[in-house]
């Protein structure tokens, strides 16, 4: 029987992706929960819709209408994550960014994170959706 210890390694070890691609070893990304489940979520779906596990060339983010694996059109994931976003209450200056930044998803915990390119992007989207409703505010 494993110890309470043991167990939560394995839980933790099963929450890692590794991903071999450099000659010095196996790289390991960490990634929170909600990724994970996000993830694991996609896989399920796979195997469901194609009957078969993925392979390396199967797209993670698939087409659920497609009858063979393809990447999902991403005019389309854009469109379904705009209206997601709207759906949430996210506020439109942000879908806006979100869209003119070809999907910069913008948070205080991740603006650190950002190049100075994608803030700079960030910000003059926000601007320029606060100069183009300007005059509806009113």
């Amino acid at each position: 029987m494993s110890t309470r210890r043991e167990k939560k390694l394995q839980k933790r070890e099963r929450r890692r992706l590794r991903v071999t691609s450099t000659k010095s070893g196996d790289r390991i990304i960490h990634l929170d929960n909600e990724t994970h489940d996000a993830l694991e979520k996609l896989h399920a779906e796979f195997v469901a819709k194609f009957g078969r596990e993925p392979g390396p060339d199967d797209p993670i983010f698939f087409d659920p209408d497609a009858d063979t694996p393809k990447p999902i059109d991403a005019e389309k994931l854009m469109a379904d994550l705009t209206g997601a976003m709207a759906k949430a209450g996210i506020e439109p200056e942000k879908i806006y960014a979100f869209n003119k930044t070809g999907g910069l998803m913008v948070t205080r915990e991740n603006w650190p994170l950002l190049s100075s390119e994608d803030q700079q992007a960030w910000n003059d989207a926000i601007d320029e959706y606060e100069h183009l409703t300007e005059g509806r505010k009113q």
